[in-house]
């Protein structure tokens, strides 16, 4: 039986991945290292994979699902930890300090987030919101891959610390100052005159920051698109059933009122030039295994609506989370030898387009913190009359849909026994 052994480096921010085969013979098949542009991972198994991960404050987290990763692609049910000058045996990964330094993080996401953008000006500011109290912007031309600055603004303490790096990653300047808008302040240090974009991330998928896009025009806009979700469960009687039910596709009556509605619940403004929120209604819901093949639809659409309209491109995605899209297809629906749970899914992607991130902000607030409670009784109304009794009354997330449905399996489940 193949074992993966893991050595953590004691001072570096570096993990080494072994493969042991059945006569104890070791290959090297992956290492893992924090560079000052992101966490890359160089896989050495057949055909040489190499990428680079953006780092997230959770660092261990990412480090060990990249071994799981691993692990599953090789089928191996054993890992042995190993850490230290003295190759010690540990129970579960264990990183080095240099993994740690959350300011060397938040710099390393910052220009990773510079440097995989695809605009086309001269200038890119990557910022990223790295943690509550933590942010973090590389200054980079295009073409380098040395930045011009780099800042750190921690909130964590009053008055706020800043911190600016040069090129070489040493620190030039170190104050006290309490900033109220940290975006501007980076753009402060260019001339007005630079052809710049700022290229906005958040290190939690569940905050949606904008994207800054120029388009050929020269006229700037903040982009982003959000996904929600309707959900219904269908009941079924037996795996034939199921089956029937899965091939039956249920159909949204009336798309273009569900649109204006939801719009009006939400208080959206009409797209136009200037700006505002397109929403994108599907002809029919899926059930769960065709959940991913249909989102990506849909950003197709959302990025042809974008380009079609404005010349933009429009790639800046928050809601469609692929980990929990394949925990969400993995999900079982049966309940009982004679009963089974079909769960349909109405994936709905809004498409914000703002003069200003100020705009932005408003539009993604009220389209994550959903309707008032008068908005719901509409909704529900909507869903009733034009989709089906099945579906609850709710504009969701993929994780309360996760929870959601856990939640009435298993009831059912419980009442089945």
């Amino acid at each position: 039986m193949a074992i993966l052994k893991v050595y953590s480096h004691p001072n570096e921010a570096m993990v080494s991945c072994l493969l042991i085969d059945e006569k104890g013979n070791e290959k090297d098949i992956m290492t893992i290292s924090l560079e000052d542009n992101g966490v890359h991972v160089h896989k050495l198994l057949g055909e040489e994979n190499y990428y680079i991960l953006p780092p997230i404050a959770q660092i261990d987290t990412l480090v060990r699902e990249v071994i799981e990763e691993v692990a599953e692609e090789l089928n191996i049910d054993t890992i042995v930890f190993k850490f230290g000058d003295y190759n010690e045996d540990t129970d579960d990964l264990i990183l080095s300090d240099a993994w740690y330094n959350i300011e060397r993080l938040a710099l390393a996401a910052s220009k990773h987030t510079a440097l995989s953008s695809d605009v086309e000006s001269k200038i890119v500011i990557g910022i990223v919101k790295f943690s509550a109290y933590l942010y973090a912007s590389t200054i980079i031309r295009k073409e380098d891959t040395f930045p011009l600055l780099q800042i750190i603004y921690d909130r964590s303490s009053n008055p706020s610390i800043i911190k600016i790096y040069n090129e070489l990653g040493q620190v030039v300047e170190e104050r006290r100052e309490n900033i109220e808008n940290f975006e501007e302040y980076v753009k402060s240090m260019l001339s007005s005159n630079d052809d710049v974009a700022i290229v906005y991330r958040e290190s939690l998928d569940e905050i949606p920051s904008p994207k800054e896009v120029t388009n050929n025009n020269g006229e700037k806009y903040f982009v982003g698109i959000i996904f929600k979700y309707l959900a219904g469960f269908v009941p079924s009687i037996s795996d034939s059933h199921l089956n029937l039910n899965k091939k039956e596709r249920i159909i949204i009556k009336n798309k273009k009122k569900f649109v204006r509605l939801l719009r009006a619940i939400l208080y959206l403004d009409r797209f136009s030039k200037d700006g505002g929120v397109e929403v994108i209604i599907p002809s029919y819901t899926v059930p769960l295994h065709m959940l991913p093949l249909e989102i990506s639809k849909l950003k197709g659409k959302a990025e042809k609506f974008l380009s079609n309209k404005l010349g933009l491109k429009g790639d800046n995605y928050f809601g469609a989370n692929e980990e929990i899209l394949k925990e969400l297809s993995n999900e079982k629906n049966f309940i009982s030898d004679n009963f089974y749970l079909d769960l349909r899914i109405l994936p709905i992607p809004f498409i914000i387009v703002a003069s200003t991130k100020q705009q932005f902000d408003e539009y993604a607030k009220r389209i994550m913190n959903g309707p008032t409670s008068d908005g719901y009784e509409i909704l529900d109304e909507l869903i009733k009359e034009n989709l089906s009794t099945f579906f609850i009354g709710y504009l969701m997330s993929l994780e309360e849909a996760l929870i959601i449905y856990s939640d009435i399996f298993n009831e059912l489940s419980k009442d089945e026994k």
